[in-house]
């Protein structure tokens, strides 16, 4: 069989099956080139987001660094209670102040009754006052920048009957102590 000639039926079959397996090497080469690609994209993506995590000298990826750090809440582990609520009352009234709040009154309420956190007390510090509704809302959104807020327990708007732009702000706002 070795030293016998091929017919010509039988060279057309080799043809047949040398094309089929150089169209099957192809397509699998094709296949792979597409996962090459495709890796390669993720790769360079994936290099993109470390230049925003690890910037180096990019001052693009410095700047959303410090933009993400400003939309992250702050926060301080809490202290001996009279240490907190000196630190938080002052900060707390800065804001106030800021936002154009005329307070009435801020006192802490519920001391003796505080709720449990863990190995932590919630302290409550309330405020009643007079603002205009743009004011509360500018309040609101910029709560999360004091460092020793633990959360808004509660909050009232009551609008002026003369002026419906003004209104009453009774807000409740809480930190935790030792």
């Amino acid at each position: 069989m070795l030293g016998k000639k091929l017919s010509d039926r039988e060279k057309g079959i080799l043809l047949i099956a040398a094309a089929a397996a150089i169209a099957i090497v192809a397509w699998r080469f094709g296949l792979w080139l597409d996962d090459w690609k495709q890796t390669r994209a993720t790769l360079a993506a994936r290099r993109e987001q470390m230049k925003l995590i690890a910037p180096g000298d990019d001052a693009k990826a410095i700047k959303a660094i410090e933009e993400t750090a400003r939309a992250v809440p702050v926060f301080e582990m809490p202290v001996a209670e009279r240490n907190q609520s000196v630190l938080f009352r002052t900060r707390f009234n800065q804001q106030l102040q800021k936002a154009g709040v005329k307070v009435r009154t801020l006192e802490y309420t519920g001391t003796r009754s505080a709720r449990r956190v863990g190995n932590y007390r919630l302290l409550r510090l309330q405020c009643r006052g007079q603002c205009q509704v743009n004011q509360a809302l500018d309040l609101l959104a910029t709560l999360n920048e004091n460092p020793y807020l633990a959360g808004v327990e509660e909050i009232q708007l009551t609008p002026d009957a003369k002026n419906r732009q003004n209104v009453e702000l009774m807000l409740i706002v809480s930190t935790l102590v030792k």
